[in-house]
Order: C-alpha cells, then sequence, then structure tokens
C-alpha cells in the first residue's frame, strides 16, 4: 500500500466514523421534522451512489469485465464500499448480524435480547431471551419481527429456528428453601390479554386511543408494527394522543416531552421517566392488549 493509498484510507474511517456519530446526533433530536428531513437527506445520496454503482456494476458484467470489479474489491476501501451497497457478497453470520441491527432497539424496548447461534444454508438459528421469555404475546410478536427482517434484509434465507434460552444450573444445596415454614409462595401470574379492535384500525403512521380494562392505552402503527404504552405523559398526566405523532415519536401537548413510542424511552436527551410499554399481540388480524396480570392455572386459582 502506497502512502497515498493509506492516507485515502484513514480519511475514509474518520469519514466513517463522523457520519455513524452525526446519525447518532440526529436520533435524539427533539424535533421529529428536522429528524426526518435528516434521514431523507442521507436515503437520498444513498439512492444516487446505489443507482450508479450499481449501473457501474451491470455494465462491466454486461461487457465480461467482471473481473475487474473483483480485483477493484480487493482494495479495502473499495471493498467496503462495494460492500455498503452489496456489490460484493457477504458472508451470511455478517448479513443476519447487520440485518438484525435494524430490529435489535425494538427487541431492546421489550426487554429482550436476539443472539445468533448459528447459520447454515440459510437456516439460523437464534435464542429470543429477557423480559419476553414470560409472556407469550410478546414472544410472539418478536418472533414475527425478526423472521421479517431476515427475510427481507438477508439473501437465501429460509427458516428460522429459535431455541430456548439457557438456564443456569441450580447450586447443590442440601435443602430448597423456596418457601418459609407455614406460607404460601406468592402465585405465578400471567398477562390477561383483552382484544381491543381490527389492525386495520390503526393503519401505518396513525394512532389510536383505547379504554382496555379501565386502563387508558396509546396504540401506534410505526411502520407496519403496532406498539402500545400508556396513554399518560408520565410529567403532566396529560393525554399523550393529543400531541403531535411523527412515527415513532409522540410529542406531549402540554409539556413537550418527546418519546419513542417503540420503547417508551425519552427522545428529547433529557432526563426524566418514560412510558410504560405494554404487551401486545395480533391474533387473526385483531389486536390485543394486556394492562392486568392473573394467576396462572393450576396455581391456586382460575383463569382471569
Amino acid at each position: 500500500m502506497t502512502a497515498d493509498q493509506g492516507g485515502a484510507e484513514a480519511e475514509f474511517q474518520v469519514a466513517a466514523q463522523q457520519l455513524d456519530a452525526l446519525v447518532r446526533a440526529f436520533e435524539t433530536i427533539p424535533f421529529p421534522e428536522v429528524r426526518e428531513m435528516a434521514f431523507d437527506l442521507l436515503q437520498a445520496v444513498d439512492t444516487l451512489h446505489r443507482a450508479g454503482l450499481g449501473r457501474l456494476a451491470a455494465l462491466l458484467h454486461a461487457q465480461g469485465q467482471a473481473q475487474l470489479l473483483e480485483r477493484a474489491a480487493q482494495d479495502p476501501l473499495i471493498h467496503a464500499l462495494f460492500l455498503l451497497y452489496d456489490l460484493v457478497p457477504s458472508d451470511e453470520l455478517t448479513a443476519v448480524e447487520t440485518a438484525l441491527d435494524l430490529i435489535r432497539p425494538y427487541i431492546h424496548g421489550h426487554g429482550g435480547e436476539v443472539e445468533v447461534l448459528e447459520v447454515t444454508a440459510g437456516v439460523v438459528h437464534l435464542r429470543l431471551s429477557g423480559a419476553c421469555e414470560g409472556c407469550s404475546g410478546a414472544a410472539t410478536t418478536l418472533k414475527r419481527g425478526v423472521e421479517e427482517t431476515l427475510r427481507q434484509h438477508v439473501p437465501g434465507f429460509t427458516e428460522m429456528v429459535v431455541h430456548e434460552p439457557e438456564r443456569p444450573p441450580l447450586p447443590e444445596r442440601n435443602f430448597i428453601p423456596l418457601t418459609v415454614v407455614g406460607q404460601e409462595p406468592p402465585p405465578l401470574r400471567r398477562p390477561v390479554f383483552h382484544s381491543v379492535a381490527p389492525t386495520a384500525d390503526v393503519p401505518p403512521g396513525t394512532l389510536r386511543a383505547f379504554d382496555v380494562d379501565g386502563a387508558q392505552v396509546l396504540v401506534a402503527n410505526v411502520a407496519g408494527e403496532l406498539y402500545a404504552v400508556r396513554n399518560t405523559c408520565p410529567l403532566s398526566m396529560t393525554p399523550l394522543h393529543l400531541g403531535n405523532f411523527t412515527p415513532p415519536i409522540i410529542i406531549c401537548p402540554c409539556q413537550n416531552e418527546a418519546y419513542d413510542v417503540r420503547s417508551g424511552k425519552r427522545a428529547d436527551a433529557q432526563a426524566g421517566p418514560g412510558l410504560a410499554v405494554l404487551p401486545i399481540a395480533i391474533v387473526d388480524a385483531t389486536i390485543q392488549l394486556a394492562v392486568n396480570t392473573a394467576p396462572l392455572i393450576g396455581a391456586g386459582s382460575a383463569h382471569g
């Protein structure tokens, strides 16, 4: 590598890091219109570059000069650019991890985690863990979202296999101190889901307030994925559905606090409590929400 090449590669790395930092900074801006304009600008630049590089690659292939692309891709800087625009193949594991990075914020917002175990011939083996383990409705929603992301962004994807979370071994003891003598252990509980409305009632880019089992709930549709939070700003107790909604950000109409409805977290880089995220499931094109819990069957009480 010549000195000029080394300098160019260093500049490329600095520019890439700066771009990443700027994108992260824009994600925290509490003004959805400005944030969306910035991301629209990035999307337009990406579209122009992708179309031009794709046309160049197609022309070289048509002229029987595909080896020129292969030789060019041996340069680290060019390889990084080609990889960014899908002009060179990447290994299956890298493609899966890159695709999952798109949905990890949603998974983390629901208290979950996803771990890739193995990728073989289009079959992705992974493990979902975290808060979603105990809720079948939330787990089903997460699995559906992960599978759809893999299907859209991983070439050659054929199947997703979800493995059970690993359980740490119990310590060896001479006794099992599960309860205090004479006291009943607290019953295990499950979320109680209620059918709320057809999914068509909350189209993409909209939100709608519901009364579910006496609780005020807000359901928002962000790019076709439904999310549910308590319909109350935690700082002002104002109904959030009266505020401005620019997916995925809802702004309180009273105090202008900004929240991400996907995770419930503050989106304006300010300190303070977030929104209470609620379990949501889709069954037969119907939205189901859980705001309360009930004892599990067999735990000393009947179904709620």
